[in-house]
């Protein structure tokens, strides 16, 4: 799980992921995009998750490599919510858009907003979850594990 904190009353349109020590060498395979309608609060901050107009309608991502190029620019966070609450309108994209491998350099990249997402009231966060795969060599050392093999 990746947490942004939006703090109340922000006029920010604009949020950096932060710093990821154990996601800065893996390969990306997949992104999943939470609202307040899929969880209560973030598991991180314990802050409410941003509601699902702002994220699948309002909210955009950008994703920078290592080598400062935007594989990804302002891609519609929608398309990375495959799960729908049953009974709602907010309706999601359910082929969700995987990756291939790319590796994130994820201070540089960032969420942007259509209008601030801030809430009056209380902090807020922009929650995901992120798919990956270790460096080849380091997922060989560990693929030998498993309940039979517990080391």
């Amino acid at each position: 799980m990746v947490s942004i904190n939006i703090p109340k009353g922000s006029t920010l349109t604009r949020f950096n992921i932060p710093d990821l020590p154990n996601l800065r060498n893996v390969h990306l395979f997949g992104i999943q995009i939470y609202h307040d309608k899929l969880l209560n609060k973030d598991i991180i901050s314990g802050n409410p998750p941003v509601g699902p107009g702002s994220v699948l309608f309002d909210s955009f991502i950008t994703l920078v490599n290592y080598g400062g190029k935007e594989f990804l620019k302002q891609a519609p966070a929608q398309i990375f919510q495959s799960l729908v609450q049953p009974g709602t309108i907010f309706q999601a994209e359910w082929d969700t858009k995987s990756f291939v491998g790319q590796k994130v350099n994820y201070p540089k990249s960032f969420i942007e907003f259509t209008a601030p997402p801030a809430s009056a009231t209380s902090d807020i966060a922009y929650v995901f979850s992120v798919y990956y795969s270790l460096p080849f060599e380091e997922e060989k050392r560990e693929s030998g594990y498993s309940f039979g093999n517990k080391a």
